[in-house]
């Protein structure tokens, strides 16, 4: 297993939470008015932004942290070491089941999520503590592995 990158130092941190809070104005989502900004924190120290994007065909839109985790990938980072969630909502706006999927591509267990509201941090998890038991590269036979 990969050694666990370094723990975000609090300027990085700061610059997770203000990206994130950043991205969700530019949300696109005009059917449900649910406005969510995503960032993440990559391997090299890079932040990289993302909001959600509705559809009208409901299944074809995008979470802001997928979009964030795209931004990561086509900046070249290849490991998150932190994500931050923002919305607007009195109950905690975790990530989606697809979502911390898509996070574990990219995390290990020990990965800081952190859900935010307009007030700042109202809490931290890890990603092992959403997704429990995930499915993972180690799951898959050892020729279809990278």
């Amino acid at each position: 297993m990969p050694k666990a990158p370094p723990a975000p130092s609090p300027a990085q941190l700061q610059a997770l939470f203000r990206a994130a809070r950043a991205a969700r104005p530019r949300a696109h989502a005009p059917y449900s008015n649910f406005l969510v900004g995503a960032a993440v924190l990559d391997e090299r120290g890079r932040v990289h932004g993302g909001c959600n994007v509705e559809n009208a065909a409901y299944p074809q839109g995008l979470c802001a942290e997928a979009s964030a985790l795209a931004a990561m990938v086509l900046a070249g980072g290849r490991r998150a070491r932190a994500v931050a969630v923002v919305a607007a909502s009195p109950l905690l706006t975790t990530p989606c089941g697809g979502c911390r999927q898509k996070i574990a591509e990219f995390a290990g267990p020990d990965c800081d999520i952190y859900v935010l509201g307009p007030r700042g941090v109202r809490r931290a998890f890890t990603l092992g503590e959403l997704l429990p038991f995930g499915f993972g590269e180690g799951h898959l036979p050892a020729d279809r592995r990278r």
